[in-house]
Parts: structure tokens; C-alpha cells; sequence
């Protein structure tokens, strides 16, 4: 692992990193380590492609002949081959939380090859009416925001979809419900989504990613943004990075780059300070095999994440406090109770990535995060890629 050598981003690297990815003529595995391809793994593939303007380069049908093909006929949800679907409740995006995931993660490969897909999104019926919109708002767990906001943010990907692609005008009028939701449950404290249900503003921060790269597509006023920038920019740690593990995680930080990105001032001091060290330490976690991990932690992270255990400042949660202690403090002279090595992504076992390796997600999201604070400071750049946001508003959009 290169955790402590630093490797100039170069695109011809990330490319052949991404190639050697492949298992098949149409299929990516999210990590060399252990071999698993999933349709997710290959979307985060084609859409790192995508970004480093590298996707042309592929034979494009072959590589949509798997999403196309795992296109559910009566729903309209793609469905990983490796995962059983039962359909029943498709108007439950928590029980059928992966496959409305697959089927976000598809779409955009599927828009980033030049196709659509073959089906209508008929699972979306059930909230293609205003009370059944209201109705699920009214059981979201706010507490848990990270969570819930990734099932709210399929909601809009879909609909804008619908929208925009498909040239469905009627999907308008449920996307401009969603938000107006927002803005009942954003917290005027903090600017964030879940702190006065007792969220901590770092779980409230990533729900905040998965919301305004709406706002900011349909022009909608981001309310609180002051706050949003001060409540974002307390979750720096020293190292640049929002991890209070140290050495950031792929998703926070672009999480809480993109907010801030969303949210500061044109040309407002401290964020851009902050951007500017996120960036120092994000180029240099690029990896000599062309690819990015999950994180590099400290070897002794005692002294990481200190502000969430002052219960007079605004980070202090109970949960991140135990969250701290365990890992950072005690786990600092005691190594078995850091956290693992191993995660699955979203909690599924054919997706196993080891967080110190190079792997697709990671790749895609760190450039992401590069990509977002060099849209806003140009002056950053220092390598050979011009990167591609995505012209939909989804993950990788700007």
C-alpha cells in the first residue's frame, strides 16, 4: 500500500487501473482483492470512465448489453443477477433498497454509454401521487439521515429521469413536492437535515450531498447556506479530510466538498481554505497502480475527531462521541477494537473491498472530489484530465 508516497494523478494511469478492473468483455470488479463483479461495480467503473472523458474508447454496446438485459420487464428496476427479487412492495425503497440502488447506479452507466433503458420505471406508480408522497415523508427517520436521504435521492434521480430524458413533464410537479418537503425538515440551526431529530451534523452533512445536487439543477434557493458552510467546515479534520477516523472516507469527503462547493459565497474565505486542503490531501492519496482507496488511516489516530467529544460544541453527538472513543482513543493502544479492514458496500458480501486498497468506488469518488473543488478553483489543477461531470442530476453530476 502507498499510504505515505505521493503519485501524480495522470490519466493514462486511473485508465489502465479501470481497464485492469475487467473480468469479462462487458463486467468490472469493484476491487482486484476479491474479484467480485456486480452491475453496480462495473457502473462505478464506466462512470470513472466517463469522468476522465475515457468512456467513448469502449465498445459501448457490449458494455449495456448487462444493464439492459437485468431490466426487470413488469417494474421497470434492474436487478443485479446475484440478488433474489421478490415483487412485492416496490413502493418500499427500504426493503427494496439495493435494487432501487442497482437501478440508480445503472441508469447513469446507461445514460453515460448513449442509451436508454427498454422499460418504463413503472415502480415509481405508487409515488406518482402527492399523498403517497406526503404519506412516506411522514416515516422517514430523521435520526438516521445518511440513510434515508440515499432513498429520497433515488426518488429525484428517477423522476428527473423521467424529466429529462425521457421528456416526461409530469414528473416536474413531484420533484418540486420532494423539495418543498426539504425545505419543511431542513434544520434552520444548522442548515442541515436531521440535527434537531438528534442526528450528528456529520451523518446530517452526507444527507445534505444527496439533496442539493437537485437544488442546484432546478434552480431551487438553498436556504441556510451560512449555516450549512459553518456546520461543513467544523468537520475538517487536521489531515483536510472529513473522516474523524483521519484519512477520510471516499464518500464523506465528497459529501461535504460538494455542500460546501453548493453552499459557500463566491469568493467566502474559510471554505475555500478549507477546499484547498481537502485537495492537498486528496491528490496525494492517489495510489501508484493508477487508483484510489477508501481511506488511509493514521497508524495512531488518538488525537483525530477530539471535537466531537466537547459536549459544548457543535459536533457533539453521543453516538460519533462512542464512535471516537472506541476506535481513536482506547483503539490507539488497543488495535482490535479499530474498525475493520474489510467493508461491504452497502452491507452486500459480493461487494467486499478492502478500505487501504484501490478500488472502482474510491477511484470514482475521489477524482469526483478533485474534479468538484477544481470547477471552484481552477488555479488547483496540476494534472492532464479534463474531467466530464454528468449532465443529469445524480452522482457525479455538478
Amino acid at each position: 500500500m502507498d499510504a505515505f508516497q505521493v503519485h501524480k494523478i495522470n490519466k493514462d494511469k486511473i485508465f489502465n487501473f479501470i481497464m485492469s478492473l475487467r473480468d469479462s468483455d462487458s463486467s468490472f470488479v469493484l476491487q482486484k482483492k476479491f474479484n467480485q463483479s456486480t452491475l453496480m461495480s462495473s457502473a462505478f467503473s464506466l462512470l470513472t470512465l466517463e469522468l476522465i472523458g475515457c468512456i467513448e474508447s469502449l465498445n459501448s454496446q457490449a458494455y449495456v448489453n448487462p444493464f439492459l438485459q437485468n431490466q426487470d420487464k413488469a417494474s421497470g428496476l434492474i436487478i443485479d443477477p446475484k440478488l433474489t427479487f421478490e415483487k412485492s412492495s416496490l413502493e418500499d425503497p427500504e426493503k427494496n433498497y439495493i435494487h432501487y440502488q442497482t437501478t440508480a447506479f445503472s441508469l447513469s452507466a446507461i445514460d453515460a454509454l448513449g442509451y436508454t433503458p427498454k422499460y418504463s420505471l413503472a415502480f415509481l406508480d405508487y409515488f406518482r401521487d402527492k399523498k403517497n408522497i406526503n404519506k412516506y415523508f411522514e416515516n422517514i427517520d430523521w435520526s438516521n439521515p445518511w440513510h434515508e436521504s440515499n432513498k429520497i435521492m433515488f426518488l429525484l434521480q428517477f423522476f428527473s429521469y423521467e424529466l429529462i430524458r425521457l421528456k416526461d413533464e409530469s414528473a416536474r410537479k413531484y420533484i418540486d413536492q420532494i423539495l418543498d418537503l426539504l425545505d419543511k425538515y431542513q434544520d434552520s440551526n444548522t442548515g442541515l437535515w436531521g440535527t434537531q431529530y438528534g442526528a450528528s451534523s456529520f451523518s446530517a452533512m452526507a444527507a445534505g450531498y444527496h439533496f442539493l445536487m437537485f437544488y442546484q439543477h432546478f434552480n431551487r434557493e438553498i436556504r441556510f447556506k451560512q449555516l450549512v458552510v459553518e456546520s461543513v467546515c467544523d468537520l475538517q479534520m487536521k489531515d483536510g479530510l472529513f473522516h474523524p477516523f483521519g484519512g477520510g472516507g471516499a464518500c464523506e469527503d465528497m459529501d461535504a466538498i460538494d455542500v460546501l462547493v453548493k453552499s459557500m459565497s463566491e469568493n467566502e474565505s474559510k471554505p475555500l481554505r478549507c477546499l484547498e486542503r481537502s485537495h492537498f490531501a486528496l491528490t496525494n492519496n492517489f495510489n501508484s497502480d493508477g487508483g484510489f482507496c477508501w481511506a488511509k488511516r493514521p497508524t495512531f489516530p488518538l488525537f483525530f475527531g477530539l471535537g466531537y467529544l466537547n459536549p459544548l460544541a457543535n459536533l457533539f453527538s453521543y453516538d460519533m462521541c462512542k464512535w471516537v472513543i472506541k476506535n481513536n482513543i482506547l483503539g490507539s493502544f488497543f488495535p482490535f477494537l479499530r474498525e475493520k479492514s474489510t467493508y461491504s458496500y452497502s452491507n452486500w458480501n459480493q461487494m467486499k473491498y478492502d478500505i487501504g486498497l484501490s478500488d472502482s468506488w474510491s477511484t470514482w469518488f475521489r477524482l469526483l472530489s478533485i474534479a468538484t473543488i477544481e470547477d471552484k478553483i481552477p488555479s488547483l489543477k496540476q494534472h492532464n484530465i479534463d474531467f466530464k461531470f454528468r449532465s443529469l442530476p445524480s452522482i457525479g453530476c455538478m
